[in-house]
């Protein structure tokens, strides 16, 4: 067998006995993380939000910034890698990704993610059984794999939280298009519709020049 089947034969048998299906194991965990810490899980991202539509609020009377058209929620790679589960939230004006006038928070998801940090850590010592052929570079990608399916809980517990983002004082005292919407997805990548008003809206978007 070449090195490189000894490789692929390895990876089969690293990802079949120690990372297929683990994740569900950790949504038992997250609920009852959630539940135990709800208030404050819900008021820090109120609150988190809260800030960003203050800063968007000032820039509008500084007249750097106009209506806001869009608030996108991102899911940041980078961060993931550095085991961060750090949301970065942006509002934009009607000149989306080329609003020149910067309005970002930072949101930690570490309530949803915390699980899949620590079993990528014990992967790193599982990975010792495997002659070198698993190595810390191919427990990343992995994370980036899994840490999809953690972003899509995330997702739908930020569409939870809308109808209390909607009447966040910050929210309705700033200066917003009546067709605003609010997004998820990667940094300025594919995105999913949180909130969009007034009628239906597409489930699927593109950023641009994506």
């Amino acid at each position: 067998m070449s090195k490189r089947m000894d490789k692929q034969a390895a990876m089969h048998d690293f990802w079949q006995n120690h990372v297929m299906d683990r994740w569900q194991y950790d949504l038992i965990e997250i609920d009852q993380r959630y539940r135990e810490k709800k208030e404050s899980i819900e008021s820090g991202f109120c609150d988190t939000f809260q800030a960003l539509c203050a800063q968007a609020a000032r820039q509008q009377e500084q007249g750097e910034k106009g209506e806001i058209c869009t608030i996108y929620f991102s899911f940041l790679r980078t961060s993931i890698l550095e085991n961060s589960a750090a949301y970065r939230l942006d509002a934009y004006d009607e000149n989306w990704f080329l609003d020149r006038t910067e309005c970002s928070v930072v949101w930690e998801a570490d309530f949803i993610f915390a699980p899949l940090f620590r079993r990528m850590a014990e992967l790193e010592t599982v990975k010792s059984c495997y002659a070198r052929k698993i190595t810390s570079m191919d427990i990343e990608r992995i994370k980036l794999i899994e840490a999809i399916k953690y972003h899509l809980l995330t997702v739908e517990f930020m569409r939870s939280m809308v109808p209390m983002l909607l009447e966040c004082q910050g929210f309705c005292q700033m200066a917003k298009s009546p067709k605003i919407c609010l997004l998820a997805g990667e940094y300025r990548d594919q995105s999913e519709v949180l909130y969009a008003h007034p009628g239906p809206a597409d489930k699927q978007t593109n950023g641009a020049g994506a």
